[in-house]
């Protein structure tokens, strides 16, 4: 096997590689990825008549298409939407076939998500492996539960919950691959930024060809400080996640200037004014209390 096979099977973005001519259009490769997306063996792929493949894949390999999305259907017959990258490969001198690179997005996971958020109001989400490897993480939070120059793409959950939590997640992900179902839990994280948060979690499992569950999408509903006394600057960042307002926004809807509220944020600002505390914590929906112990005349 060539180099290049060897980084062909290994992507973790499901491949294919399809070849063309003007009698007939076949798979004539595929990685691992794309087997376990589809649920059918490489043999099977291979023996695919033309006519199957447009049907199916509604793809034409003489053009190229980037970031479009169709529907594939599994071997056990469900449907999958999908964003594909179709890249031509340079012409064989050797055959008559045109052939191309097709790159697979599974968009189930993003749509879970997508549907989770017209429920209720979500403050983070993404999408993990069964190891807790975060593949992709909508983070908004990201100033207030992560130093600025740390990012929580390439890391593992594990690393950002308490030690005493870590059996419990690794439960939880077990039940759902094992039901195939949503699961729900609270969790405590290390104290990131020497602030400890709940969180209320819920895990889906995201589930391939063949019936398995290699990664799951995640959605946190809500999160609050384990200990109260912390100071206002956190409170007034928490709130503000919850509500999902930046500091440009709250700014306008009160008539605070932002440098006052970056100030009330960063913490160089411990008592604000009455007016200016009153103003936010209204435009938060909470009690000035919530936030400020104490507030200037």
């Amino acid at each position: 096997m060539s180099i290049y096979s060897q980084i062909f099977q290994l992507m973790h973005q499901p491949m294919i590689i399809l070849r063309q001519n003007e009698r007939e259009v076949a798979i004539e490769d595929a990685n691992n990825a794309f087997i376990r997306l589809s649920g059918y063996t490489l043999k099977e792929l291979k023996s695919k008549k033309s006519q199957q493949l447009l049907q199916k894949y509604k793809i034409d390999n003489s053009r190229q298409v980037v970031k479009s999305e169709v529907v594939i259907y599994t071997k056990q017959k469900r449907q999958i939407s999908v964003r594909i990258d179709q890249q031509p490969l340079p012409n064989s001198s050797e055959d008559n076939f045109c052939r191309a690179y097709i790159i697979f997005e599974d968009l189930t996971p993003y749509k879970w998500i997508e549907q989770q958020a017209e429920r209720n109001k979500v403050i983070l989400s993404g999408i993990v492996d069964r190891n807790q490897h975060v593949r992709f993480l909508r983070d908004n939070l990201a100033p207030l539960l992560f130093e600025p120059d740390r990012k929580m793409q390439d890391e593992t959950l594990l690393q950002f919950l308490d030690d005493t939590e870590h059996v419990k997640i690794m439960k939880i992900i077990q039940e759902a691959y094992l039901l195939k179902k949503e699961r729900s839990l609270m969790l405590k994280t290390s104290k990131l930024s020497g602030i400890e948060l709940e969180l209320s979690v819920t895990f889906a499992p995201i589930i391939d060809g063949f019936g398995e569950a290699f990664e799951f999408a995640f959605v946190i509903w809500d999160l609050r400080p384990v200990d109260d006394q912390i100071d206002a600057s956190v409170k007034l960042r928490i709130w503000m996640a919850k509500r999902d307002i930046t500091a440009g926004h709250l700014s306008s809807l009160t008539g605070i200037s932002i440098q006052t509220i970056s100030k009330l944020r960063n913490g160089k600002i411990l008592k604000p004014q009455r007016l200016t505390a009153e103003l936010i914590a209204s435009e938060l929906q909470v009690e000035v209390h919530d936030i400020w112990s104490e507030v200037r005349k």
